[in-house]
């Protein structure tokens, strides 16, 4: 049994098992193609269904007076669609990239921008990038993520990080707590888990190596306390 402390982002106690949240593989093997036009309409089409899906979201978290999500939900929008990130995938696009390395490639380069950024607030975009191009991805790629759903009540989500789209989907009452190896107190998934009254601890060293699914995990919220490997 291991009992550390580290960042305390939403206020709380949760003990449950752990039901890790793994990255899904997106294969990015195809780079090229030959078929500009084709590429530039599935991205475009994919670019649809990021905007058709989000909006039923934000429709859905405001009947239920989420205010702070639709917000964040509606930010994302506005990255996919910004005059700045759609015309540089088009432009990639139109040189012989395929649309989902093109998303890839623009996506991460901004990600990175951002990361160096003395500005904390660029800083703390680039997790709202990342969900951005992962949802791209998965319509472009045919993924579709439906894991959270199946956790049972009680659960304690772990992850590398976590995305706003991440914690959208968590029905409420069935998590008991979220903690994670990456992600500041000012981030839109701190924000989320406030507001969701979710106890919340991140920024845990290598936390993903060192916990398995189904085992019990403590986290306190308030003081960033941890107990790993209980039973």
């Amino acid at each position: 049994m291991e009992r550390e402390k580290w960042t305390a982002v939403s206020s709380g106690v949760g003990i449950g098992r752990v039901w890790r949240m793994e990255v899904i593989n997106l294969d990015l093997s195809r780079r090229t193609t030959n078929d500009i036009e084709g590429e530039l309409n599935r991205f475009r089409d994919a670019v649809a269904v990021f905007n058709n899906t989000t909006e039923a979201i934000a429709e859905h978290l405001d009947s239920m007076n989420c205010m702070r999500k639709v917000d964040i939900v509606k930010v994302q929008a506005l990255m996919v669609n910004d005059e700045s990130l759609r015309p540089k995938i088009e432009n990639r696009i139109r040189k012989g990239i395929s649309a989902e390395f093109a998303v890839s490639e623009i996506c991460d380069k901004y990600i990175e921008e951002f990361a160096a950024s003395e500005d904390s607030t660029l800083r703390e975009c680039c997790a709202d990038i990342n969900d951005v191009k992962l949802r791209l991805l998965g319509i472009l790629l045919g993924v579709k993520d439906n894991t959270i759903y199946n956790v049972d009540n009680g659960t304690v989500l772990a992850a590398r990080e976590f995305s706003t789209e991440m914690l959208l989907k968590i029905i409420p009452g069935s998590v008991s707590g979220i903690i994670a190896e990456k992600g500041g107190k000012n981030s839109h998934a701190a924000i989320l888990a406030r507001s969701m009254s979710l106890p919340a601890v991140f920024n845990v060293p290598n936390l993903m190596d060192r916990i398995h699914d189904g085992e019990i995990i403590f986290i306190d919220g308030n003081t960033g306390e941890v107990i790993l490997g209980s039973s």
